[in-house]
């Protein structure tokens, strides 16, 4: 740490290693988090209980270290006054009382960096012979630290009298040393503001029906949650997820309920559900969750924010609307899709009739035979279904495929594709497709896939088994699905992503295949623009709320050397049948 501060010295590092940090949405103040110390120099959120023998310290002109057992694993903002409350005993000459001086030290470190940045005081104060509650303020503006940042905190204890010593204790119910530090935005969701809610297959639905019978009357909230302290915030805190009617009131069996907890790294996956009756109000619901850490700390609210935070119910027989206009007129009966027109909605001159997923042929002006594609969107959009219905497309037509799944594992893909009415088991058994488990070894899982990684951040690895899953004998017109570059984006640094992309995607049309890679909002957007430089075809998708119902829309943002539609697409998804589009015009 470089120069001894003179004085009485406690040191508290802390490792911050993550991505974006979460917004403490709706925070009344700013939580005050206590760690005790503990045993072997560390500290601790859990209050010491019982006796300690051992737990005594003689920290006389010399500096006593406690630091946190783990690295944190999100940033953090530490707001200050920072207080400690020490148990502090006179030991030996008595006879020789003098002020002790007490210096006091707060120390940060951006990574990268051999020299810290401090915040100190030294105080004079007298301890009296015999045990003494000490209290030391030091007084910080705030301090927001970027991800693998050190902290440290410093006492130390000098002008000690010949033959009397200082003892710190600590570690008992009786003798309770800590430190109290404000902290703010070390626990939240990721991304900031986003939940998916889901049916009972794990589809994401913008609305329920209202007559729908048991078990598909459950509405399921999904949250990927980050803690700069670790799982043990999320098992021993509460994460409680609840849902609002239109009138604004809690539903019954949707207050306050506890999300389990589905995932062990970060970030954590927690789940909640709610089953609604059939005469439940019809309308807008919003999903509002709280976190409340170990120590019983408000730490986030998100009450609904953005189309993520909403969904809707619906009588029997409700199909969205397509566009913005009002007044919507159903013409023709909510059914299946007739070999001319189906159904339309009619406004005034204008009609929209609903379209299967070969309606993305027509906006490409035909099929996507080679090159690099980007499939960009937020949470929800979509992503995942295009990619699987586009690989789909290209597995009826006998050509090979890889699936490189770094966001689920291989057998929630396979489960959700069927559910779609994407059953890829057949394709699969003849050889036509092949997954690479990119997902497992991240959430501390044996694959059992024949191609995994143990690490997603290891992009040579991966690279050789994306080799090696190509059929020597029909490598010919294979094409690379990749779902995700998200997880990529904290494990490895931006340049390599690019690099990894334009490798991987050369590679596939030199054999006549071609690559189609999903990102998110999270990927960084110097890293986004490179890849939409590079892609042959650029989709872009988004979800939206309207009118308090949400909705999907794509649209073709680039497709070189080829004319196309432009202008946003209206399409919803139906279980049995994937993405279906709103078309201007009927498919004949």
């Amino acid at each position: 740490m470089g120069k001894a501060i003179s004085g009485l010295v406690l040191v508290l590092i802390i490792y911050l290693a993550s991505s974006a940090p979460p917004m403490a949405t709706g925070v009344p103040s700013t939580p005050q988090r206590v760690f005790y110390l503990a045993a072997s120099g560390t500290l601790s959120s859990l209050r010491p209980s019982g006796p300690c023998a051992t737990c005594v310290t003689n920290i006389t002109a010399s500096p006593t270290t406690f630091s946190l057992p783990t690295a944190l694993q999100n940033v953090a903002t530490v707001n200050g006054p920072i207080i400690f409350s020490l148990l502090i005993d006179w030991k030996g000459n008595t006879s020789n009382i003098v002020p002790v001086t007490l210096g006091v030290a707060f120390s940060y470190r951006f990574p990268g960096q051999s020299s810290w940045t401090n915040t100190n005081s030294t105080p004079q104060q007298r301890i009296s012979p015999g045990a003494s509650n000490i209290t030391i303020a030091i007084p910080m503006s705030s301090t927001p630290l970027i991800e693998s940042s050190s902290i440290a905190i410093e006492l130390v204890a000098t002008s000690v009298p010949r033959n009397a010593a200082i003892e710190l204790q600590w570690g008992s119910s009786t003798a309770q040393s800590r430190v109290i530090v404000p902290m703010s935005d070390y626990q939240g969701l990721f991304p900031a503001n986003t939940i998916s809610v889901l049916d009972r297959f794990g589809t994401a639905q913008p609305y329920f029906y209202l007559d729908a019978a048991p078990p598909n009357n459950v509405v399921v909230v999904k949250a990927f949650v980050v803690s700069a302290l670790g799982i043990a915030e999320i098992q021993q805190g509460r994460i409680n997820m609840t849902i609002h009617a239109p009138g604004g009131l809690p539903v019954k069996g949707g207050t306050n309920e506890t999300m389990n907890l589905a995932t062990l790294t970060p970030p954590y996956e927690l789940i909640g559900s709610w089953a609604y009756l059939p005469n439940s109000t019809q309308g807008t619901y919003v999903v509002h969750i709280d976190m409340v850490d170990s120590q019983g700390n408000v730490v986030y609210r998100f009450q609904g924010q953005g189309p993520s935070g909403t969904f809707g119910l619906v009588p029997p027989g409700f199909v969205p609307f397509p566009y913005n206009l009002l007044p919507y007129f159903v013409v023709a009966g909510v059914g299946g899709i007739g070999a001319v027109g189906g159904v339309f909605y009619y406004r005034r001159r204008s009609k929209s009739y609903l379209a299967p997923f070969g309606h993305f042929n027509t906006l490409t002006a035909g099929e996507i035979d080679g090159g690099t594609v980007s499939i960009e969107g937020n949470t929800g959009s979509g992503k995942t279904i295009l990619s699987e219905q586009l690989m789909f497309e290209d597995l009826k037509r006998g050509r090979p495929c890889i699936f490189v799944s770094t966001s689920d594992f291989p057998s929630n893909v396979r489960s959700g594709m069927k559910s779609m009415g994407l059953d890829v088991k057949g394709y699969e058994q003849s050889g036509l497709l092949t997954f690479v488990d990119g997902y497992s070894a991240e959430a501390g899982q044996e694959s059992t896939e024949k191609f995994s990684v143990p690490s997603i951040g290891d992009l040579t690895t991966l690279g050789m088994k994306i080799s090696s899953s190509l059929l020597p004998q029909r490598s010919k017109g294979t094409s690379l699905y990749f779902d995700s570059l998200v997880p990529l984006a904290s494990k490895t640094k931006p340049e390599s992503i690019v690099s990894f992309v334009q490798s991987i995607g050369a590679k596939m049309k030199g054999i006549g295949g071609k690559a189609v890679f999903t990102l998110g909002p999270s990927v960084d957007a110097m890293v986004q623009k490179q890849l939409e430089d590079m892609s042959d075809c650029v989709v872009q998708m988004e979800a939206f709320e309207e009118r308090g119902v949400r909705r999907r829309r794509l649209k073709i943002a680039k497709l070189r050397a080829r004319r196309h539609q432009e202008g946003w697409n209206v399409f919803a998804i139906e279980d049995g049948k994937g993405i279906i589009f709103y078309s201007k015009k009927p498919k004949t």
